[in-house]
């Protein structure tokens, strides 16, 4: 039997390296990620983190392997959350495939033994974030807060 993923894809008009940036810089990410920064020194085996302007921790990780600007792998606990901050770290890979003036990008978030609280609270999550990210790099202008 298969373990449970995520997998999405999404066409942003963009260049690899735009949307690299806004996936590694703390101030791009404030725009579309539920306005947290993203941390790291991007190295493998450094710790990755998303951070509300609080100061409180939204997601921590390890980075697994990175590829600029192409792929990054990092592991994923969401610590905001009480039932799913228990569960043991999954994987989310971001994979950047240049097709003339898009990008496709895919997001593969698995490595779950089962449908956990991870498994539950992400599928929710990561189509309004794409859609975020989507819109900040092609308007300009985030998306209003939305509950999900």
């Amino acid at each position: 039997m298969e373990k449970p993923k995520h997998v999405y894809q999404i066409w942003i008009r963009t260049t690899p390296e735009r949307l690299w940036e806004a996936i590694t810089q703390p101030g791009e990410t404030a725009r579309y990620f539920f306005g947290t920064r993203v941390e790291s020194d991007w190295k493998p085996g450094s710790p990755i983190a998303h951070v509300g302007d609080d100061g409180e921790h939204a997601l921590d990780g390890e980075i697994v392997e990175i590829d600029p600007p192409r792929k990054l792998v990092t592991t994923l606990i969401l610590t905001h959350d009480e039932a799913a901050k228990r569960d043991r770290p999954t994987r989310v890979t971001w994979q950047i495939d240049p097709q003339g003036e898009l990008c496709k990008l895919t997001l593969i978030h698995d490595d779950f033994d089962e449908e956990t609280a991870t498994f539950h609270q992400v599928d929710r999550g990561w189509p309004y974030i794409l859609s975020g990210l989507k819109s900040w790099i092609e308007t300009g202008t985030p998306l209003p807060a939305a509950k999900v």
